[in-house]
């Protein structure tokens, strides 16, 4: 793929998609109850325990810059870093 701009919306793209899975994994493995969606839109009530989960959701995003820019792929780390400053700006919104 020769394309910038396609380079750059795949890096958003799974800028955004690779904090949900971590941040799935992480909850669950780290959380023993039951996690239901009203349960789910119970903790969606305190800003903190979404901020944090937001925040460690990110950590995969971070490395995965760190490997782009060692291989070069300057426009896929582009579009990651782009997600990445999505997510933070949503976690300091809340």
């Amino acid at each position: 793929m020769k394309n910038p701009v396609l380079q750059l919306f795949i890096g958003i793209l799974g800028g955004l998609f690779v904090p949900f899975v971590f941040g799935w994994l992480f909850l669950t493995s780290f959380y023993d109850g039951e996690m239901t969606f009203e349960r789910l839109v119970y903790l969606s009530k305190f800003p903190s325990i979404i901020m944090n989960l937001l925040i460690v959701a990110v950590l995969p995003n971070m490395l995965a810059v760190f490997l782009l820019n060692f291989f070069e792929l300057w426009n896929y780390c582009r579009g990651v870093f782009v997600s990445i400053m999505l997510y933070i700006a949503v976690a300091f919104l809340i």
